[in-house]
């Protein structure tokens, strides 16, 4: 049964009714991230409810089956109480992993790298979104996949860029195979994933897709959806038919696609 790693949640859903809608489809588990603390998804405007709201909403939504419904964290690195938020989010509430999204911050800022060391110490997963950022103002320069090499300095925390870093698809797997090649011989695990996630417009994912099972193989390769309607059955059914038919373009046979919709998120979620 697939795994979706990449969900939205707006902070009121009802965890059963988004249990049915997997059930609908055929997902055994989906990542489920909290509403950033510091802006509005919706309106693209300053929204300030606070990472302790959020985190609570999360974990309310979570709670019918926190195996299924893997909660994580929206941490925004910015803001005075991240640190402490990583302790509340991960310890108190028992959520799974942390989301974070560089807006007006590099990945390799102090104040990331605070976040970074406390998630380490859990042991926990990250996913982070990378490639351009559909919002107004000078912000996707912050979110090239170059930057997250600082992860290297982590390598106790498995994480994934998410959206293949679109428009810089390239750069996103040279950075995964750079910590491929360059980690176990440090005596670590290759901590860096994949996130499939769509960005590009297919014809680009097609020809990305197909580059990095070339260069990095399948193994840490992992589906999402992106999907902000967690409730809803339609909203998963038409990304899991298309991400199937596009590995199956680039060239993946159909093990291949088992390990990108199951098995590789499970050994990133550490399960």
């Amino acid at each position: 049964m697939p795994i979706d790693v990449h969900v939205h949640c707006k902070g009121g859903e009802d965890g059963t009714k988004v249990l049915k809608a997997m059930d609908a489809v055929g997902l055994e588990r989906i990542v489920l991230m909290s509403r950033p603390a510091y802006y509005s998804l919706v309106t693209e405007e300053p929204d300030p409810v606070g990472h302790r709201v959020a985190i609570d909403e999360l974990a309310k939504i979570v709670a019918p089956d926190p195996s299924r419904l893997v909660g994580f964290a929206w941490i925004e690195p910015t803001l005075p109480d991240a640190v402490e938020m990583v302790d509340y989010a991960l310890g108190e509430k028992q959520l799974s992993g942390v989301k974070m999204l560089p807006n007006q911050w590099y990945p390799d800022d102090e104040r990331a790298q605070a976040v970074y060391r406390q998630v380490e110490r859990y042991r926990k997963p990250m996913l982070f979104h990378s490639g351009i950022l559909w919002t107004w103002g000078n912000t996707s320069k912050y979110c090239r996949p170059a930057g997250f090499e600082i992860m290297m300095e982590y390598p106790g925390i498995r994480f994934a860029l998410a959206h293949i870093a679109w428009p810089w698809t390239d750069e996103c797997i040279a950075v995964c195979q750079k910590l491929q090649w360059t980690q176990p011989k440090r005596g670590h695990e290759w901590t860096c994933y994949i996130d499939i996630t769509t960005g590009a417009p297919r014809l680009h994912k097609v020809n990305a897709l197909r580059t990095a099972l070339a260069l990095v193989g399948d193994s840490h390769l992992i589906y999402g959806s992106d999907n902000a309607d967690p409730e809803d059955p339609d909203a998963y059914r038409h990304t899991l038919a298309e991400d199937r038919a596009i590995l199956r373009e680039a060239g993946a046979s159909p093990e291949v696609i088992e390990r990108i919709f199951s098995k590789n998120a499970l050994q990133w979620l550490g399960l």
